[in-house]
Formats: structure tokens, sequence, C-alpha cells
């Protein structure tokens, strides 16, 4: 049986199958559950987790564990990069990057190398923050951290299609953490604009980016996830996602306060490439504009570096280039 006919048998909440979505999208979810060549936590994990993270040296940077201040467990690392210019009077913009041990330093070369390519954007990059939540372990990949945090709990005939044996289902306890402990630890450092906050991941990083945007909006303002694991769990994410739509729909169609939503993928498979993203449904919300870009040449390994980038420019509002308004 697949992902999508057990999707339908368990239901949907608030009415998805009246929010159903076209053929072609149905069909990438499914699709997507056979994709486990492409997926960084399918394809030799534990290969990639023994890659060392890079380590940046920088009087700007810093790099802490933190621990929750409700949960018990292991602590994270939170890698720091104060931004050169003068505090604005509202605060500095912050960029939240998941999977940090990886994508921190990605962002920190790209913050570097856009200052250079785009002088224009030279100030507005110079009062941008970037907070990597990382694990202590020192690999760029902890993929069973990484996995119980970005994930609901999933079911065994889930996992067992994926031929994944590590534990899920702590996505609310670190979603607690990055609401509130890992955003007060930033703020007792420097000011932080409230306003001016946004979240990147990828891969079940990118899944749980969504999760963010569909459960808790207010948190950030910008969202960017970049290949998405929409068909993890049976796709149950697009229950979060009809849920999210029909809430807003109810509320008259408009959201609370403005969002920027960027969806990316890897474009090195024409045929993947070509299929429509899920989150076309989100397309027509009053107050979340939406853009979709394929990245041409990228592997789903090989995206997180461009997508770093394309989330440095997200974050001071900046459209990457390509990138198409759904």
């Amino acid at each position: 049986m697949s992902p999508v006919d057990l999707l339908k048998r368990r239901g949907v909440l608030l009415g998805l199958s009246a929010l159903a979505l076209p053929r072609p999208l149905r069909a990438q979810t499914a699709a997507g559950a056979a994709e486990s060549a492409e997926s960084v936590e399918s394809a030799r994990p534990r290969r990639a987790s023994q890659t060392p993270a890079e380590t940046i040296v920088d009087e700007r940077v810093e790099s802490f564990t933190l621990n929750s201040s409700a949960h018990s467990g292991e602590p994270w690392r939170i890698h720091l990069a104060r931004p050169r210019g003068a505090a604005p009077a509202a605060g500095y913009r912050a960029l939240y990057l998941l999977d940090g041990n990886a994508s921190f330093p990605l962002a920190w070369h790209a913050l570097a190398a856009l200052r250079a390519a785009r002088p224009a954007l030279a100030e507005a990059l110079d009062r941008l923050a970037l907070v990597g939540i990382g694990y202590p372990s020192g690999l760029r990949i902890d993929t069973p951290r990484r996995y119980h945090d970005f994930t609901p709990y999933t079911a065994e005939e889930f996992r067992r299609a994926r031929g994944v044996d590590l534990a899920t289902g702590g996505r609310q306890v670190f979603l607690d953490f990055l609401a509130r402990d890992v955003r007060e630890a930033i703020a007792r450092r420097l000011p932080i604009d409230p306003q001016q906050q946004t979240l990147f991941g990828h891969s079940l990083g990118g899944l749980f980016t969504l999760h963010v945007l569909y459960n808790r909006p207010e948190l950030f303002q910008h969202y960017v996830a970049t290949d998405p694991s929409f068909w993890w769990n049976g796709s149950s994410v697009l229950q979060e996602q009809a849920a999210f739509v029909a809430g807003a729909r109810a509320a008259g169609g408009k959201l609370a306060s403005p969002l920027r939503l960027l969806v990316e993928n890897a474009g090195a498979d024409a045929e993947r490439a070509a299929r429509p993203t899920p989150a076309a449904s989100l397309a027509g919300l009053d107050g979340l504009r939406v853009w979709h870009r394929i990245v041409a040449g990228e592997t789903h390994g090989s995206l997180i570096g461009p997508a770093a980038a394309d989330a440095v420019l997200f974050a001071v509002d900046q459209v990457p280039e390509g990138a198409q308004r759904l």
C-alpha cells in the first residue's frame, strides 16, 4: 500500500479532501518516497555523518553549548556570527540555520562572497546575524539527532520502508528549544529585531521548517525550505499544510501578519525538477508570498550549499535569481 493510500485511510485534518492537491502534486509526494538514492537521510547517512564539521575561526564568531530549559537530554551546539555593522534601532536581522554544523559555515562563506559580489547589499548583509543550531558531536551531519529533532513520531511501517532504524518524534521538544532557549540566548548577546527573522532547513530540516510555518507561523517572518521531505511519514505534512490553509481561509483568507516562503528543489534530475511543488497550494493566501526555485545541476545532497546562499539573500529581502512567484 502506497504512502498516499495510507494517508487517505487515516483521514485528513480540516477537510484535506476538499483541498485535494492536483494529480501532479500527489504524484510528486508518492514518487518522493521512492527516491531514496537522492536523500541525505537514506543515502548512506552514517557515511555522511563521519565528515568533520568545518570550524569558522573569527573574532565575530562564537560557539557554545545550550540545553533546553524545559526538557532533559543532550545539549545542542549553537554557532553565532555577529554582524559587522552597527545595530539598527529595531535590532539586527537574524538567519537561523538548521543542521548548523553543516549550514553555518556555508552561510558564513556565502555572506562574504555576496558582500563582495553585490556591494549594493553590503549594508544589509553587514546587519545580518547568522545562528546555526547544530550538535556537539563535531560532525557535519549528526544523523541520529537530526532524525529525532526534525520529525514527528514516525510509524514503523514508514521507517522500515526507508531502511531507517533511528528514533523519531522529537520535533516538539526541538521546536520549544528553538522558540525559547535559542532565541533568548541570542537576544542576550545581540539586539535582534523580532520582526526580521528567517528560518532555513534542508531535507528533513526543510520538513521541520514547513512544520514551524504551519503551526507556529509567528515565530519567523521568512522561511526557506530546500528539498523538503514532503513524503516523510506518508506525506503527513500535507495534513498540516491543509490545516494551515483551511485555518487561513476560515479567518477570511488573510494571515495575521505577512510572511515569505522560498521553496527550492535540486534540478539535476530533469524529470524530478519538472514536477510542481506541493507548496503551490499555498499560493493565493493573502499575506503569504511564496516563491519556488529549481536549482539546476544540483543533487539533493549538494543543494545545501547554494541554498544556504539563497537563504542569506532571502533574509535581507532579496529573491534569488530564477525563483518564480507562485
